[in-house]
């Protein structure tokens, strides 16, 4: 009995240490768990655009402070818990000796997750009871609670916005246009998650350009990205405009706008077999083969009667296009098909004529006195006929695969 209650002394004293070593690590490990309580769709819709532009590592000091210690008391808890549990089953060792644990590197990713709350705790929450947030984060294990409560009166809406129990921003926007209620929602939201160092910049470009800063490419939200203050080398590209490289020296609601220049339109010759094919450019019949304005990218199509359609997608500039037309017959048909059986038969059928013509004329050799003469004469005629046959089903197929007739 007394070696029973040892074993099972033992291995709750296995558990115990094996969760006080690994907790550090899953508690290092976890992101930044944010939630966003709204019930409005369209103001939510709003609020995950701005947490899109601030999307990737969490910088804000009181933010990585309160993780910080987020960590140390519930280590703490864990520790206290383990040495409780360990001092009741009479242990002669404790798990209070230090251990080596891997250190929290300082680094969070922000994470997006979902929450319910009763209706009770969403009235308190949207009354922003300060109480209430923090029982509520401690019992989801959040770090960032969003809570937004929205009214909507004719053409205007009033919103009021609380982080973690703090009234963060109050306004009242016409409804149907909120580009200022983001630009104010995100200035609001940004010291919880990024750095006093973190800058929105507001950049000018149409929606077919491609940014990127300092050789990253970056996903503008509503035109605006945040980036870190000081000097970067921003790209802009595009299949429409000339490449733009430019140094800006980032700083508050900064708009940057490149001087952008369009691509100079080329010329386009667009030779078709049969040379009187239909041209169509972008959709749109052309009277001419020569195209004056072949922006990119572009789409070319020339169709014929009697012949399938041809159609060419590029995105790469030239200046002469081959648009060789298939006869309608050879799709419908498969005279291609045919024509390789007919000279794979006929290879056959001429191996086989010449093969029975060289047999016959062996036997022939060996036996000069059997009858072997008309047979040999037969498989000779035979064997000229399949190679003419042959010879006439080579080029047959020769024409019809790669010439097209």
């Amino acid at each position: 009995m007394t070696l029973l209650k040892a074993t099972s002394i033992s291995r709750r004293k296995l558990s115990l240490l094996l969760l006080m070593l690994l907790l550090p690590c899953f508690l290092a490990a976890s992101p930044f768990r944010t939630a966003v309580v709204c019930s409005d769709g369209t103001y939510s819709a709003l609020i995950s655009d701005v947490l899109s532009v601030l999307s990737g590592p969490v910088t804000s000091e009181s933010a990585l402070s309160s993780y910080s210690e987020k960590l140390l008391r519930e280590e703490k808890r864990e520790k206290d818990v383990a040495l409780s549990e360990l001092r009741q089953s009479e242990s002669e060792e404790t798990a209070s000796e230090e251990e080596d644990e891997e250190a929290w590197d300082g680094s969070l990713e922000m994470e997006i997750v979902e929450v319910s709350f009763s209706d009770t705790e969403l009235d308190f929450l949207h009354r922003g009871d300060a109480d209430a947030f923090s029982y509520l984060m401690l019992r989801e294990n959040l770090d960032l609670l969003i809570v937004a409560a929205v009214s909507e009166d004719g053409l205007m809406t009033e919103s009021e916005v609380y982080v973690n129990g703090e009234a963060v921003h109050h306004s009242l926007f016409i409804s149907s246009d909120d580009s200022a209620e983001f630009d104010s929602l995100l200035h609001a939201l940004l010291p919880f998650i990024k750095s006093s160092d973190t800058v929105v910049l507001h950049i000018d470009v149409p929606s077919v350009v491609s940014v990127s800063v300092d050789g990253n490419a970056v996903s503008l939200i509503r035109s605006v990205m945040v980036t870190e203050r000081g000097e970067h080398t921003m790209r802009f590209t595009s299949p429409l405009y000339e490449t733009v490289e430019m140094t800006v020296d980032a700083e508050d609601n900064l708009v940057v706008s490149p001087d952008l220049s369009l691509i100079p339109p080329s010329l386009l010759f667009a030779a078709s077999v049969p040379y009187d094919a239909d041209i169509y450019f972008q959709g749109l019949r052309t009277d001419t083969h020569l195209i004056q304005n072949a922006d990119l990218p572009f789409q070319i199509t020339a169709m014929h009667p009697g012949f399938s359609p041809y159609l060419v997608q590029s995105r790469i500039a030239m200046d002469r296009i081959e648009l060789e037309l298939r006869p309608a017959w050879m799709e419908e048909n498969n005279i291609v098909e045919k024509a390789k059986d007919r000279f794979y038969t006929n290879l056959l059928s001429t191996l086989i004529s010449f093969g029975c013509y060289v047999a016959s004329d062996s036997l022939s050799g060996i036996y000069p006195d059997g009858e072997w003469g008309p047979a040999v004469t037969l498989f000779a005629g035979v064997g000229f006929v399949q190679l003419v046959e042959l010879l006439d089903s080579m080029f047959d197929y020769y024409q019809t695969a790669r010439l097209g007739i």
